[in-house]
């Protein structure tokens, strides 16, 4: 008896077996229709250094089943952008290319280091990571760039600036020269720092890549200029965002109607001797002006930047 009752168990399993994998397809779909396709998705209450600012290259959004590329992309930005450090969204059942997609959005530094780009620096990650189920559920979970104490420090510090600095009659512009002026003024480019990442040499001993390297530490590359600009404009309210290719990173920023492009770096030029020299020529500058400046140095994709073009 026992053994019959096994040689049954045993042909029950290989059937059931056999028909897991022979509909496999349909039950994957019943799945993704009846349980990931019913299930809401929607943002924590909580906005924390969030963006309201309108982009071309994304966009904020509220549906969190993707149908397409860019939809994942609008949700990317929308998850960093309210600075969010886990998140789960999900593949619509039709979006075949979905798992594909994310798999190349996923290992493309350049397009999610772009993203970065357009939210607040506080919001920005270090390291992103992602993983996708076999039934459309996806995964984000985010290490942000700065810690609460460096957000503090370097809010504190922009307080104390402010305080000692600007005024209720200044205009916006005048008040974006001040900052610039302060930064390039109490700091100096890391060039120590610069020469090793062209190396391929680590280099970590300080945090000039950060907004917190010129504002508390005196020492800066781009990108912490860029930050340290980019948490003040957003400050003021200020639509605005970074640029940035494979070896620069700079500001845009919306003025007077205007989109203009605006580079600490490049006004605080390294000397021979050492001195502190502050200029003007990459300060609130058009497209056009700033081609003609520098065509390479300031190469970048209008894809991701379209309002350059407006520029």
């Amino acid at each position: 008896m026992k053994k019959l009752w096994s040689f049954f168990t045993t042909v029950l399993f290989c059937i059931l077996f056999v028909a897991a994998f022979t509909y496999r397809k349909d039950i994957v779909n019943f799945v993704m229709s009846s349980v990931v396709q019913n299930k809401e998705v929607a943002l924590p209450n909580e906005e924390i250094n969030f963006n309201d600012f309108e982009f071309g290259f994304v966009q904020e959004t509220n549906d969190f089943h993707v149908n397409n590329r860019q939809d994942i992309l609008n949700v990317i930005y929308t998850v960093l952008n309210h600075g969010l450090t886990d998140f789960t969204f999900y593949c619509d059942k039709d979006y075949e290319k979905c798992t594909d997609d994310l798999s190349e959005i996923s290992n493309d530094q350049v397009l999610l280091s772009t993203i970065n780009n357009f939210v607040s620096p506080y919001n920005s990650y270090e390291k992103i990571y992602f993983k996708i189920t076999s039934y459309g559920e996806v995964n984000m979970t985010i290490d942000k760039l700065y810690s609460d104490e460096e957000k503090q420090n370097i809010e504190n510090k922009i307080t104390e600036f402010e305080d000692a600095n600007i005024t209720n009659n200044m205009s916006t512009r005048d008040k974006i020269k001040a900052f610039h002026d302060y930064l390039i003024n109490n700091s100096v480019y890391d060039k120590a720092r610069a020469e090793a990442i062209e190396n391929g040499k680590d280099y970590s001993g300080n945090n000039s890549h950060k907004a917190n390297g010129p504002l508390i530490d005196g020492l800066a590359l781009c990108s912490g200029y860029s930050d340290a600009m980019k948490i003040y404009l957003d400050r003021l309210k200020v639509p605005n965002y970074k640029i940035s290719n494979s070896n620069h990173i700079w500001n845009l920023v919306y003025l007077d109607g205007q989109w203009l492009h605006l580079d600490l770096t490049w006004d605080d030029p390294v000397t021979t001797d050492g001195s502190n020299i502050l200029l003007y020529k990459f300060f609130l500058i058009s497209t056009d002006e700033l081609h003609k400046l520098d065509a390479t140095g300031h190469n970048f994709n209008t894809e991701y930047y379209p309002e350059t073009q407006n520029s």
